[in-house]
Order: C-alpha cells, then structure tokens, then sequence
C-alpha cells in the first residue's frame, strides 16, 4: 500500500501546514510530490478553471490542483474548519475539496481529512490516522508517524518565531531603544502582513520580499510574532476575531505598532472578505501611532508590477523624508 504518489498543491494553506503533512505522509511511505512555485502558467491555468467570482488565492490554488493532478494518484487537500477554540478558517477552506471536485475534471482521488477539534472525530489526531490508514495498514506506525510530525511541526513553528531579527525585538520582549534614533544609516524596519499565501507566493506578491530586502530593509512577518503575544494583543478588541488566519494578522499588527516599527504593508487580494475586515482594524489602530505609515497593497491576475514597485519605492521614500525631517528638528 506504500510508495503512493500523493501530490499537494503549493497555495492556501500550504504555507502554514506543509512540514506537518509531508513528515506525516512521508514517514508512512508516501512519496510527496508539490506542484512548484507559482508561474504565469499556473495562474493561467487557475483563472481558465475557476468561476469568476471565486477569490484570487483560491484561483491560483485551483491551478496548482491542474498541473498536478496528472503526475499523483492521490490529490491531499484538506478541509479545515477549527483548529482552536471560538475561531474558524473562512468558507472558502471549508469547502474547497468540494469546489475542487465540482470545478475540475478528470482529478484523481482527493485525501480529505476535516479538521475540525469541536468534534473528537475530526480533531487533528482522529484525522489524521484516518489517512493514514489510506498508506498503512500498520496502527501503530501511523501513530508514531503522527506523533513525530507533530513534533517536529511545533519545532518549526518555534525556529520561525526565533528568526526574528535581535537588534529589533528579541524573544524575550526587550526592545532595542536603536529603532527610536533618527539615524538614517539604520535600515528601515517594515513589517510585512496578510495571509501566508500572499506574503511567501513571490509571484502573486511580484517578489516584494526580494526587492525590500535588496533595499537593506528588515522584513518582519507575522510568523516572528509568538502565539501568547498576539492573543494578548488581541485582548484589546471589543469583539474577538472569529478568522484564525486573520487572528494572526490583526495581533501581529498591533504588536508591530507598539514597537514603533518605520512601516506596515498589509498585503490583501481582491474579493476576501477576511482582508476588507482586517485592513479597516489595522488602518484604524495604526493612526494612533503617527510615527508608524501604513499602506495596503491589493493583488488579484491583473495587478502590474511596475505598479506595485512604484507604490512600494512611494511608501519607503515618505518613510525617510519624514525620518529627516524629524532628524532636522530635534
């Protein structure tokens, strides 16, 4: 029953579970095969399938699906629904296994384990061992084989945590009284905010990493931001966030803007209702810190780069004249 070639696609929620499912799978024999980075073609492919109504990510999802689906036997795409207390993922993972199969022909089978920890038979566990059972038939090697992805997945949520940079907030929370000089030989620090799927897809985000960082500018991200602080700043809401995904953004937002960073960028796409949401939370926090600019860049197929390339050299620019104009007249 091993050596199964089970494909999953390189979108969605790729970039928040993918270790967790390839050590599991893996493990247990499987061979896991990804569809690749982004490219036109995929993207291509993506708008040709899906509805025109349907949101951006989930357009190229449904190309990443197309261009794997003939090289696998088994499709993995779960439907994720609650991975914690109070908060849900959006409709659109909820679904997708079955908009997957009603849009798309000629797919081989899907691997689709809910996840739901409201009920004990769709919790991360039962879940899990279910698919495994599909590659297994020995219990207690799928037992091992989900207890050390587990492990192994907490160890990668931590390194992420730990790759935030020192001289800009360090893990014990001591923040570097640097970022509060005016000296314009420091880089500038700009924190990077959306879904994971828009923030490390450089060709949905037309490489925006990339380009900031050749510029020397430190790039903070959402993941750098440990779990019990961004549940603290949440804490300041008058009504919880009920998106776990957006959960993220919105109190990575507001630990960033303590910290009196030089800029956010929040990157959202066309037609997500999550992003109109969170953007709005984030606008209206950041004006209480006028030390702090604020942008919002929307993707969708027809965003330009040399749009976005203008907008961002824009953003860092207002961000230095106002750094030497405060350095002049202090």
């Amino acid at each position: 029953m091993g050596n199964l070639k089970i494909g999953i696609p390189q979108a969605l929620l790729y970039y928040e579970y993918f270790p967790l499912w390839k050590n599991f799978l893996e493990s247990l024999g499987a061979e896991v095969i990804i569809s690749g980075p982004t490219t036109k073609e995929i993207l291509d492919l993506g708008v040709k399938s899906a509805i025109s109504e349907i949101c951006f990510p989930v357009k190229v999802f449904y190309g990443h699906v197309m261009s794997l689906k003939d090289r696998v036997d088994y499709l993995f795409i779960p439907r994720m629904v609650c991975v914690e207390k109070g908060a849900y993922f959006c409709p659109k993972f909820l679904g997708l296994p079955d908009m997957v199969k009603s849009s798309l022909s000629s797919l081989p089978p899907l691997i689709e384990p809910t996840i739901d920890i409201r009920k004990s038979a769709t919790s991360f566990k039962n879940s899990f061992l279910a698919v495994g059972k599909l590659i297994s038939n020995n219990s207690k090697k799928i037992y091992q084989s989900f207890y050390e992805a587990q492990k192994s997945f907490h160890l990668y949520l931590q390194s992420k945590e730990n790759e935030l940079n020192p001289e800009i907030i360090n893990i014990n929370q001591q923040y570097s009284t640097k970022l509060l000089q005016n000296n314009m030989k420091n880089p500038l620090n700009i924190a990077l905010l959306g879904h994971s799927y828009l923030v490390y897809d450089a060709f949905i985000n037309l490489n925006l990493i990339s380009k900031l960082k050749k510029t020397k500018i430190n790039v903070l991200t959402a993941e750098m931001v440990r779990k019990q602080d961004i549940e603290r700043k949440l804490k300041r809401l008058h009504k919880p966030i009920f998106w776990t995904l957006s959960k993220k953004i919105v109190g990575s937002a507001f630990y960033f803007l303590e910290k009196r960073i030089d800029g956010i960028i929040h990157l959202t796409s066309f037609e997500c209702g999550e992003d109109s949401m969170i953007g709005e939370l984030i606008r209206q926090e950041s004006l209480k810190y006028p030390t702090v600019a604020y942008t919002e860049f929307v993707f969708d197929e027809h965003t330009g780069e040399a749009g976005i390339d203008t907008r961002t050299e824009a953003f860092l620019d207002m961000i230095i004249r106002r750094k030497r104009y405060e350095s002049n007249h202090t």
